[in-house]
């Protein structure tokens, strides 16, 4: 890595992707921008295969930088612009450019997200990448990538751009560092490359680092206080490449300025704090890691199940979600292959709740048709009206999404599947220990593991079998509990951690062969105990979080409910339980007594009592609430215990709250009426709306028509332009191979062309193109030719000859000037000069 380190530091790559309207938005950028920065720039457009670009003629005029079309293998060099040529792929590898044909296939081709992800490969910290005008949402891929690599992103103000497809697309991705018009640009990429962190390599810059632990700590610890997120266990690496980025974008030259500057800046702490949560992903990436599931994994998961059982997968780190419905979608796949049903439960969780959100919302860019079959996209995906993807209802009712923090929060249980795929990679060891030890207690026995290529199971290998070493596809073995030494809990990323259920607790145990023994078999009596002699019992934490269950509660819960989940008693109780039951913990908490509530009952499971206390671990900070069911009367109840007993007041209280039943009744008959008359009126407009939808349709119908009227159109001037520029080849090499001194002017007797042969007689040169012709000087025997030629300009005469003799040498040369004409109009004037023997 530090080998890289040391190229990357040598210059800046800017990529730079452009599609309609991209032409005036690129001669702008290049007419502002320094032709000295050290940077080489790649453009990539996108063009029709067929088409002959002339982007390097026309750009050439707005740069002294040398521009071309790209070659094959060519190395990089400083102060050069290199173009994509039509109908190829541009990939940058070691510093050189690679071409491929674009693929024969007709799926979408996306060369800007190409061009951006090897490029943030490549050149890591040191890229840059630029999106221009153009329509869709090429490059909002690429641009993922280039965060994740700490290179910096800029986009051309939508505002400004011609067409806003492509911008809009690009900063809805969340990872856009600036949105500008084109003339801020230039000055934004200068004072990027020179900042004095792109002369260091990044091993200088983690020594700045390291010399100054205390001020990162103290970003990190700002970073805590304002969002509630601790990036302590993440790898140093990982946490100065994020940091080195945010200083570099914001011209920040050492930790304490950019610590001063978070401090006074509440934008900043959420930019950095997007920057560590790193959301990279995308649908099925690696597609041998996908086909190698498919087969080994999710179709004998599909078989095995017995069909009165939910598959259960976990995605944790699971970002906008990509992940997750790809694995849906193969399960869906599967069912449908092998003819049989299951009931599939995808749970994705993410730290990052705007991430999350956009997951929940199952709505990606057209960019993703690069990235998911062209079955699969029809099968599970809907077009939406503005090209974006958006997954089918059936779909999206196979997943559901949690805001979740994996080192903190307790894991999801009772797994078939758990697939974290390049999270680990950016934690420190001793997170990535604890977070395995959450992995082992969330998979079933026989459950599978799956991870990113770069990470493995660690020290908790002996745990998990290999299923496929190459895909670091993993199973459990054996439900045993690990050993707490594996887990270093006095890592600084799990300091000030109070809360941890039990659940979890008992599952790390001490690793004396002889002390698990002995509680092996206390265990085992314990649990008998219990079951013969506890009844079904809830146990929450102070804010009413269920975190264990002992016995079979299912009389008293219900399942999760589609969507966000939450531990809280309110959302696993069933409701006619839940406010008695909630009632009952808040008494408990504020008056640290016990209470019993007589005569509860269930629809279907008949009557209950409910005997509801707390108890602390560790202290009262940390107060757990117990609530234990029994079934009729219950058979002993201290005295402590608190009774609620009918009374003159609580009759009185229920009559009241009948009376008030009543009333909120007939109001309710009142508003469904209401309710009733405005669902009318809506079905009225919904009517309206479906037929200005039909009529919206028909209009894109005739656009798309007039969109391929004038692609034809487009064509034909191709065609013209071709067969123009083959007539001017043809006239070019005939001037020259019949060696003629011919000049051509304008109607303004300006110079438009001229002949090699034409120097023998006249001082003239290339840079001479629209001079006026009287400036020229005329070698001997020639005197001036402007008589003759303003006789012929002015219509006086068609065509005049004249000889010129020079007595020295005895020669001659015949010169004859004509007009020249356009049909049947003078449009300028033609000298030729032949030599008389």
């Amino acid at each position: 890595m530090e080998s890289k380190d040391e190229h990357n530091s040598s210059h800046y790559i800017v990529g730079i992707g452009a599609s309609a309207g991209g032409l005036e938005a690129l001669q702008e950028l290049f007419n502002l921008l320094p032709d000295n920065l050290g940077a080489s720039y790649v453009i990539v457009q996108h063009l029709s295969p067929d088409f002959k670009s002339m982007m390097d003629e026309l750009l050439s005029k707005n740069t002294s930088m040398a521009v071309h079309q790209a070659v094959e293998g060519e190395e990089l060099k400083s102060n050069t612009v290199y173009l994509i040529p039509a109908g190829k792929l541009m990939r940058i590898a070691e510093g050189k450019i690679y071409l491929s044909d674009l693929p024969p296939d007709n799926r979408i081709n996306l060369p800007i997200n190409e061009l951006f992800r090897t490029l943030a490969e490549d050149a890591q910290n040191h890229a840059i990448g630029i999106i221009l005008s153009g329509t869709g949402s090429d490059g909002s891929r690429g641009v993922l990538s280039l965060k994740e690599m700490g290179a910096m992103v800029i986009v051309q103000d939508p505002d400004e751009a011609k067409f806003d497809g492509m911008p809009l697309n690009a900063i809805n991705t969340g990872s856009v560092d600036f949105v500008l018009p084109i003339r801020d640009i230039p000055d934004q990429i200068k004072r990027f490359i020179q900042h004095p962190l792109a002369r260091e390599t990044r091993s200088k810059f983690r020594e700045h680092l390291s010399k100054n632990s205390k001020i990162l700590d103290d970003i990190l610890a700002l970073i805590n206080t304002r969002t509630e997120l601790d990036f302590r266990a993440y790898k140093e690496s990982t946490v100065s490449r994020r940091i080195e980025h945010r200083m570099s974008i914001n011209s920040k030259h050492t930790l304490f300025e950019y610590w001063e500057y978070l401090n006074s800046t509440p934008e900043e702490v959420e930019l950095v704090k997007q920057d560590l949560l790193i959301g990279v992903t995308q649908f099925f990436r690696d597609v041998e890691v996908w086909e190698k599931l498919y087969e080994d994994v999710v179709k004998p998961l599909v078989l095995e199940t017995p069909p009165d059982e939910t598959i259960r997968l976990w995605c944790p780190g699971c970002s906008t979600g990509e992940e997750a419905y790809s694995y849906a979608i193969l399960f869906a796949e599967a069912m449908e292959e092998l003819d049989v049903h299951r009931q599939v439960t995808v749970f994705a969780s993410d730290i990052d709740q705007s991430a999350i959100a956009f997951a929940a919302n199952g709505t990606y860019p057209s960019s993703i048709s690069s990235e998911v079959p062209a079955e699969y996209l029809t099968k599970h995906f809907k077009l939406l009206n503005d090209s974006n993807y958006q997954v089918t209802k059936q779909l999206r009712n196979m997943v559901v999404f949690a805001t979740h923090n994996l080192i903190q929060d307790p894991p999801f249980s009772n797994m078939n599947l758990v697939s974290c795929r390049n999270t680990l990679i950016y934690l420190q060891n001793s997170a990535q220990q604890k977070v395995m030890a959450f992995f082992h207690f969330a998979l079933k026995v026989r459950g599978f593991l799956v991870l990113g290529s770069a990470e493995s199971p660690g020290s908790f290998s002996i745990y998990f079998d290999f299923t496929d070493q190459r895909s670091r596809i993993y199973q459990k073995t054996k439900d045993i509990k690990v050993p707490s030494s594996q887990i270093n809990s006095s890592s600084p990323a799990f300091r000030n951690r109070n809360y941890k259920p039990k659940a979890i607790s008992s599952y790390l145990s001490t690793p004396n062969k002889r002390i698990e023994k002995e509680r092996k078999s206390a265990t085992i009596g314990r649990q008998a105990v219990m079951d013969e002699y506890i009844p079904p019992t809830l146990i929450t934490d102070a804010k009413l979080r269920v975190v264990y269950s002992y016995g079979d509660t299912s009389p008293f819960t219900e399942k999760l409910r589609p969507g966000l989940v939450t531990y809280d008693l309110s959302d696993i109780l069933l409701d006619e339980l839940s406010g008695q039951a909630i009632s009952a913990a808040h008494q408990v908490l504020r008056e640290h007594t016990s209470v019993l509530m007589e005569d509860v009952k269930t629809e279907e499971n008949g009557s209950w009592s409910l005997r509801c206390f707390s108890f602390s671990e560790n202290g009262p900070d940390n107060t757990f609430v117990a609530l234990s069911f029994f079934e009729g009367e219950m058979r002993k109840i201290p005295i402590s215990d608190i009774t609620y007993e009918r009374g003159e007041q609580t009759e009185k209280r229920i009559e009241e709250l009948d009376n008030a039943l009543i009333d909120c009744q007939k109001l309710y008959r009142e508003a469904l009426e209401d309710l009733d008359t405005t669902s009318e009126e809506l079905q009225s407009s919904n009517e309206e709306l479906m037929a200005a939808n039909e009529e919206l349709q028909s209009t894109n119908e005739e656009l798309q028509s007039v969109n391929e009227e004038l692609y034809t159109v487009n064509s034909e001037y191709q065609q013209k332009i071709a067969e123009l520029t083959d007539i001017n080849n043809d006239l070019e090499n005939l001037m020259i191979a019949t060696h003629l001194a011919v000049l051509f002017l304008n109607s303004d007797l300006k110079i438009r062309r001229f002949t090699q042969a034409m120097k023998q007689y006249v001082n003239i040169i290339d840079f001479d193109i629209n001079r006026d012709f009287r400036d020229l000087s005329f070698k001997k025997p020639l005197k001036s030719l402007e008589d003759l030629v303003s006789q012929v300009n002015r219509g006086q005469k068609g065509s005049v000859t004249e000889v010129f003799t020079n007595e020295t040498t005895d020669t001659s040369l015949e010169v004859t000037v004509s007009q020249y004409k356009i049909g049947d109009r003078a449009k300028g004037v033609i000298i030729s000069i032949i030599e008389l023997r």
